[in-house]
């Protein structure tokens, strides 16, 4: 019986050694690939400003050419996923993966216009096959709506970059699991204060015109109490008797500029 018994525990020591060891390997990885696309960004994205809007705008030129954004996406498909234990480390690691994937679709076919023209009404961009993520190919859509919105956090949706102009801007840091509630929280006062994008405050009827992100997922925001409750929670200052209206059209232009070079070979392929 003690053989056992030791036998049994040593079993145990040593499946609990190769767990730790697992894990350890897991937060190495998280960090190495949080830290290359720290760098990626801090390279190839700026602050500027297209259509009247505010972005953080992406060099799809210098990106495409830069293998270390391949190394990036090449690590993105290979990442242990089973080594991220919590819903933040979960919810911070599919928001940069959604991201870094939209932006490499567009690398992939610069120079374009828009993300969404890749597809069509009846067979959209985000239904394609964005890339590998842990394994598995995977949609845009699949990432939205059954990974990141299903986590239950409409703040996802401050967070969420479809390399196109009226969307949250594309956050200048990965979303990291030690601190993504300030992240997320950051983004979402940003958006509700950006003019033209997140919001257009209308005096002369007293309306404040909101994203349509607002109308699309207006159910998310229930957990919040609802759109304005979102709107208000983030925006205190706001007077309590403006009249809230998600209907700021979108633009759907690429978050990233197109110089001479880039427009004649599109009017090459026209």
């Amino acid at each position: 019986m003690r053989f056992i018994s030791y036998c049994s525990i040593a079993f145990i020591l040593v499946t609990f050694s190769s767990m730790c060891s697992a894990q350890a390997n897991s937060e190495q990885a998280l960090q190495a690939f949080n830290a290359q696309y720290a760098e990626l960004l801090a390279r190839h994205t700026t602050v500027g400003e297209k259509v009247s809007m505010p972005a953080r705008m992406v060099d799809y030129s210098a990106l495409s050419g830069d293998p270390e954004w391949a190394t990036l996406v090449q690590a993105l498909a290979e990442f242990p996923i089973a080594g991220l234990h919590t819903q933040d480390q979960k919810k911070a690691f599919y928001l940069n993966a959604y991201n870094i994937l939209s932006m490499n679709m567009v690398q992939q076919h610069w120079p374009l216009h828009t993300l969404r023209s890749l597809g069509s009404m009846l067979d959209p961009v985000w239904a394609h096959n964005a890339g590998v993520v842990g394994g598995e190919n995977v949609t845009l859509r699949v990432l939205e709506n059954d990974v990141l919105r299903a986590m239950g956090d409409p703040r996802v949706h401050m967070a969420i970059n479809c390399a196109s102009m009226s969307c949250p801007d594309l956050r200048h840091e990965p979303y990291v699991s030690s601190r993504l509630d300030k992240q997320l929280d950051d983004q979402s006062v940003q958006f509700l204060k950006q003019e033209n994008k997140g919001i257009i405050l209308n005096k002369a009827d007293n309306v404040l015109h909101l994203s349509s992100i607002f109308d699309w997922f207006e159910s998310d925001f229930e957990s919040y109490g609802g759109v304005e409750a979102f709107v208000r929670y983030y925006r205190p200052e706001l007077a309590k008797d403006l009249i809230l209206a998600p209907d700021i059209p979108y633009d759907w232009r690429v978050n990233g500029t197109l110089n001479g070079r880039d427009l004649s070979r599109l009017r090459a392929d026209m």
